[in-house]
C-alpha cells in the first residue's frame, strides 16, 4: 500500500512538471515550482492522503504549536473570517480565548475528538448561509431557536456516522442532561457538520439522522436532522419517543474548566 501510494505521489508529480502550459526560467522558476508544491498538497488533501490538521502542524513546526489553545483560537478565527462571516454579521470577528489547555487539546486530538466553537450571537439561519447548509427548519418559527449567549467551545467525537442507535429522543436527552453533555442544536449541529467537512473532506451522518436535543419542535416534538440518501441537509419535526436503526444522538463535552 506504501510503494502505491509513493509511485501515484510520484505519477501527480511527473504529469504535472510534463504539463506544456509550464516554462521554467531563472526569473520565475521557483515561482512555479512554489505552484506545483501546493497543488501536489491540495491534491492529496483532496485524494484523502493527508489530512488538514496535519498540513497545518507540519507548515507551523517551529513557528506555531498546533496543541496550544491561542494557535487553536486563531484558527478557528480564521476559518470563520474565511468562510465569510463578517459579511453575515457587518461586524468585526473575533472569538473570546479558548478554554481548553494544550494538554486538553493533545488528548482531544489523539482520542479522534474535534474541538469546536460556535460564535455568539449568531441565529441558525446565520450559520446556515455560512456553512452553505439549507433547510426549512432554519425559517419556521416552530423550530425552536437556540442561540448561543457567549462562544461556546467544547469538544465532540469526529466519526462518521452517530452513536446511540435506537435511543428515543426523551431518554438520550434525559442521559445527557444527567450527565451535563453539551446538547446539540440545530445551529451546533452545523457548526460540527461544517468542521468536520473542512478536516476530513468528508460529510459526516450521511443516510443517518441525529436527534437535535437543544430545542423543541412546536410543542412536544424534537427535531431530527442528517444528510438523506440523495447528499442533502434534512431536517424533520418527530415525536420524541420514536427510535430506529438509522437514528442516534451526538453530544459535546466541555473543558474541564468549566464543568460543574
Amino acid at each position: 500500500m506504501l510503494i502505491f501510494q509513493v509511485c501515484h505521489i510520484l505519477d501527480f508529480i511527473r504529469q504535472y512538471l510534463l504539463r506544456p502550459d509550464i516554462k521554467y526560467d531563472d526569473d520565475d522558476g521557483g515561482k512555479e515550482m512554489n505552484e506545483i508544491y501546493t497543488q501536489l498538497v491540495k491534491q492529496l488533501i483532496d485524494d484523502k492522503k493527508v489530512d488538514r490538521r496535519q498540513v497545518w502542524s507540519f507548515v507551523n513546526e517551529g513557528q506555531l504549536d498546533p496543541t496550544s489553545p491561542i494557535t487553536l483560537r486563531k484558527e478557528m478565527e480564521q476559518w470563520y473570517i474565511g468562510m465569510g462571516i463578517t459579511d453575515i454579521t457587518g461586524e468585526v470577528f473575533s472569538l473570546e480565548e479558548c478554554p481548553f489547555t494544550k494538554q486538553e487539546i493533545e488528548e482531544a486530538n489523539n482520542n479522534n475528538e474535534m474541538i469546536l466553537c460556535v460564535p455568539k450571537d449568531l441565529t441558525q439561519r446565520q450559520l446556515g448561509t455560512l456553512l452553505r447548509l439549507e433547510n426549512w427548519a432554519l425559517d419556521d418559527v416552530l423550530a425552536e431557536e437556540s442561540i448561543e449567549p457567549k462562544d461556546l467551545w467544547f469538544k465532540s467525537k469526529a466519526t462518521a456516522s452517530p452513536e446511540f442507535i435506537r435511543e428515543s429522543g426523551i431518554d438520550i436527552t434525559r442521559q445527557f442532561r444527567e450527565e451535563k453533555k453539551v446538547l446539540f442544536s440545530l445551529g451546533i449541529y452545523m457548526v460540527f457538520i461544517g468542521r468536520f467537512r473542512y478536516l476530513y473532506n468528508k460529510t459526516p451522518d450521511s443516510e443517518f439522522w441525529i436527534w437535535i436535543n437543544k430545542g423543541r419542535y412546536d410543542r412536544s416534538g424534537m427535531l431530527v436532522a442528517g444528510f438523506d440518501r440523495y447528499k442533502k441537509f434534512n431536517v424533520h419535526g418527530w415525536m420524541p419517543h420514536f427510535s430506529a436503526g438509522f437514528l442516534g444522538a451526538r453530544y459535546g463535552e466541555l473543558p474541564e474548566s468549566l464543568r460543574k
